[in-house]
């Protein structure tokens, strides 16, 4: 039998979810969980990405040894990882530039005016429909910006495309997780020259991002496959609804949206 490994991580805590077919239904089975949380260090709010990165390696090995007891023929197919959104690793190369930042840290609040007066909220607004947050990526890369962090990176990964690069080497920035920055622009579906130039912000960090679906590699024998690696992308996909039907989500924070072609 085949099985699907998903691993949903939120801010408060995460889990390795199994799934399979059977009897025509789809069927799921929590198999491992973790808490996750904020640490303080220096005055600021980050993550202890290490940490996270081994539940996420033990909860697949927990899901392996699961499976192994079924059967001798059934196997984990492919897994993928989702995560909250705007948050990222900095890297230069293929090493980490610490510390990984939490959203809830207050770093962004003093460069939120210097990036207004040089792009106007309603000028944001209008290229990407992102509504205003605080913690929006393009607020946090303007800071690492100003604080001297972004000398010598060569690229920034958002948390789960991290964890997908940790576990199968390949490097990608996935469209969902992108469109959390405020900089993706909403016509083209590309991060917008306009902002990152406006910004001086390296063009390099920004190559075009990926759809969902993809084949990024392999982990222990199991396809690590690039879903909507935004966690309410992935919900929203999720639900068996048709037309412009509303949806409302609601984890560390409650979104309510329509889903249309575009």
């Amino acid at each position: 039998m085949k099985y699907y490994l998903a691993i949903d991580i939120g801010a408060s805590s995460g889990r390795h979810i199994l799934g399979w077919h059977e009897d025509e239904r789809v069927k799921t089975r929590e198999i491992y969980r973790f808490h996750n949380g904020v640490e303080h260090l220096d005055g600021h709010l980050v993550w202890n990405i290490d940490a996270l990165l081994q539940h996420v390696k033990r909860g697949i090995s927990t899901a392996l040894s699961a499976v192994d007891k079924v059967s001798e023929s059934s196997r984990i197919a492919s897994l993928s990882i989702d995560t909250w959104g705007v948050d990222y690793v900095l890297m230069s190369g293929d090493k980490e530039v610490s510390p990984v930042y939490a959203y809830r840290d207050s770093r962004t609040e003093i460069v939120i005016p210097k990036v207004h007066a040089l792009l106007p909220f309603d000028t944001l607004y209008e290229r990407t429909g992102c509504q205003f947050q605080s913690f929006n990526s393009i607020y946090q890369l303007y800071a690492d910006k100003e604080g001297g962090r972004l000398n010598g990176v060569t690229d920034f990964l958002m948390i789960p495309e991290y964890l997908l690069y940790k576990l199968c080497g390949v490097k990608t920035k996935e469209y969902t997780n992108a469109t959390t920055t405020g900089m993706i622009n909403a016509k083209t579906g590309t991060f917008d020259p306009f902002l990152y130039e406006t910004l001086g912000l390296p063009k390099e960090l920004f190559p075009s991002p990926v759809q969902p679906g993809r084949i990024l590699g392999e982990y222990k024998g199991i396809r690590c496959m690039l879903g909507a690696t935004h966690d309410t992308a992935s919900a929203v996909e999720g639900i068996p609804m048709e037309g412009n039907h509303p949806y409302f989500s609601s984890g560390t924070w409650s979104l309510l949206g329509v889903k249309t072609p575009r």
